[in-house]
């Protein structure tokens, strides 16, 4: 079966999306505020999940800082808009400067966590420090702003002054 096929085989019964959108731009709002802006070229929209199979770009924004989060992937997978499963040639790059590059990451909207177990690297520069190159062998956990990140089996670049 060809990755662009629209039917999805599931316990031996063809799926069809509930709705397809081609070359899509979805801007999320809470009361009026900006929370999210997603880009994809196809939205599949099954009834227990949204699938990405081309990829996304997502700016999540920071009402108290002006300021947003950046993902892009080639893979998007959405379980009730609570779980994602998102895989190839994923950046993520926060409002203070941490860059991170991974095949494959998790993310828990509800706990507000991301995490995998595959080589995950982050970069972090800013005006005010140094460029820190840090290599995760084993995968990271991280809140999704990237705040507060633990890697597994680290080995990195840091400035010595």
């Amino acid at each position: 079966m060809k990755k662009d096929t629209f039917i999805i085989i599931k316990n031996n019964k063809k799926e069809i999306p509930k709705n397809i959108f081609i070359k899509t731009s979805l801007l999320y709002k809470e009361k009026g505020i900006l929370k999210f802006l997603i880009y994809s070229p196809v939205i599949k929209e099954y009834a227990s999940y949204t699938l990405f199979p081309n990829g996304l770009n997502l700016f999540i924004y920071d009402q108290n800082t002006n300021k947003y989060t950046y993902l892009s992937a080639d893979w998007v997978k959405s379980i009730n808009k609570i779980f994602y499963h998102i895989k190839g040639n994923i950046k993520i790059m926060n409002s203070k400067g941490y860059f991170l590059k991974t095949e494959e990451i998790f993310w828990n909207r509800k706990d507000k966590k991301i995490f995998n177990k595959k080589y995950t690297t982050i970069i972090s520069h800013s005006d005010k420090t140094d460029k820190i190159i840090l290599h995760a062998t084993n995968g990271i956990e991280a809140t999704e702003d990237l705040k507060k990140i633990r890697l597994k089996s680290i080995s990195g670049t840091l400035p010595v002054k």
